[in-house]
């Protein structure tokens, strides 16, 4: 093959250009996606199936191969379009001869030495407007208003005939993604994980035992379904995503603006998780922007510690701690550290029912938003409900899934309420 033909082979074949340039070498089905140049493609893939290696690579194809083109990513969140561009940097960087292309860097930018530019942002209006692009990948389009599609990305393609990637794993049918999925216009790939060649029978026959069937159809099936018994809906969960809102997860990386700060702390070791949330009061809304899940293990002298530095972070109005098990002993230590607004928060009774009523009203009047968060989404998703003979509410859980984020996201939800006076309510 001469050097001319090999150059028009780079050109107009992307898996020629992953395989021998980049040392990628697709599966059938993520070979199948390379090479589909619809101006309007949907992917709804499983778990562990390559997603966002194969849109990485399709970046890098379609930027070195038109030259002065734009191509953005974008998530709901930064953190989320920040994953796809690393991948797309670890791409770049394995290759010598398509590294030495690059002539500027930047943290969320790439510019390449044909004038093209490939950029990661979350899917912010403020951040977005102003965009004219010839590609837009769009990473968990699932959890997108429908707003930001037809509203801002759609009209920046407009002027350049550019191409819209919508990928995702399924979450809710009330949105544009599902709607795309079953739409005849758009050229769309459906990838079960059991595709993947690395993923083993005995793998997805774990996972088909530990998650509902609901959920394991979802995740590993790419199927679009939701238990009947949620208590948070998926769609209810999506609403109250904030794409222009980003989590804090180390406690020395924050830097609270001035405002009313909340906290809320559940309590584990072994078998759960402890986790510490701090939700923000301010125009008449409360927004998630901390939340810390401390590794299996994590000793309670350590957990204290941190609220200790949270409080301090944040100057924490309020903070509700899980007082079940050892939960006492811990919020004595708590108030000796000196952290003054530590309440004890009882889950017996109808009070656990409260707490999750409360956060389920604050999310249906819109009074509460969110940054995306995956784990975060599947928790709240994940929590079942039946009424009992009695007629109160019981809550639960899949077998060996977890729902402390879920709960201390509550409890500081709940150290917010106020009465109608203004007052804030005692647990």
């Amino acid at each position: 093959m001469g050097e001319e033909e090999v150059g028009l082979r780079l050109i107009e074949d992307p898996v020629f250009f992953a395989e021998s340039l980049l040392r990628f070498h697709p599966f059938p089905y993520q070979a199948e996606i390379l090479r589909d140049r619809s101006k309007r493609l949907v992917a709804c893939l499983g778990r562990q199936t390559g997603k966002t290696t194969t849109a990485a690579v399709k970046a890098i194809h379609y930027a070195f191969t038109n030259p002065g083109t734009l191509t953005l990513i974008v998530s709901p969140s930064l953190r989320q379009s920040m994953i796809m561009f690393d991948r797309i940097l670890g791409l770049l960087s394995s290759s010598k001869l398509l590294y030495r292309s690059v002539v500027r860097r930047t943290r969320t930018e790439v510019q390449l030495s044909n004038g093209s530019k490939i950029v990661a942002l979350p899917c912010s209006e403020n951040l977005l407007r102003g965009y004219t692009a010839h590609l837009v990948i769009v990473d968990e389009a699932a959890f997108l208003e429908d707003e930001v599609i037809t509203s801002i990305l759609f009209p920046m393609l407009a002027a350049t005939g550019g191409a819209l990637i919508l990928l995702s794993t399924p979450w809710g049918k009330d949105n544009y993604f599902h709607r795309a999925f079953t739409d005849p216009g758009y050229s769309v790939h459906h990838v079960e994980s059991r595709r993947c060649p690395l993923i083993s029978a005995e793998f997805l026959e774990e996972q088909r035992r530990n998650l509902t069937e609901e959920a394991y159809r979802r995740e590993y099936e790419a199927e679009f379904q939701e238990a009947a018994q949620s208590y948070f809906t998926q769609e209810l969960i999506r609403s109250c995503i904030d794409p222009e809102l980003e989590l804090w997860t180390d406690l020395e990386a924050v830097s609270p603006p001035p405002g009313e700060y909340y906290a809320g702390c559940d309590l584990g070791k072994l078998q759960d998780y402890s986790v510490l949330a701090v939700v923000r009061r301010g125009g008449g809304r409360l927004r998630l922007v901390f939340l810390k899940e401390f590794p299996l293990g994590t000793p309670y002298p350590s957990v204290v510690g941190a609220i200790l530095r949270a409080d301090e972070r944040f100057r924490l109005r309020r903070l509700l701690l899980d007082e079940s098990g050892v939960g006492e002993a811990v919020l004595d230590e708590v108030r000796g550290a000196g952290v003054r607004c530590a309440e004890g928060a009882s889950f017996a009774g109808e009070r656990k029912a409260e707490y999750l009523a409360h956060l389920r009203l604050r999310m249906e009047k819109g009074e509460f938003r969110m940054p995306y968060c995956r784990r975060l989404c599947e928790q709240m998703n994940e929590q079942q409900y039946e009424y009992t003979k009695s007629g109160r509410l019981r809550f639960w859980h899949p077998p060996r899934s977890h729902d402390d984020q879920l709960w201390a996201v509550a409890l500081a939800v709940y150290a917010a309420k106020r009465d109608s006076r203004g007052v804030v309510l005692r647990a």
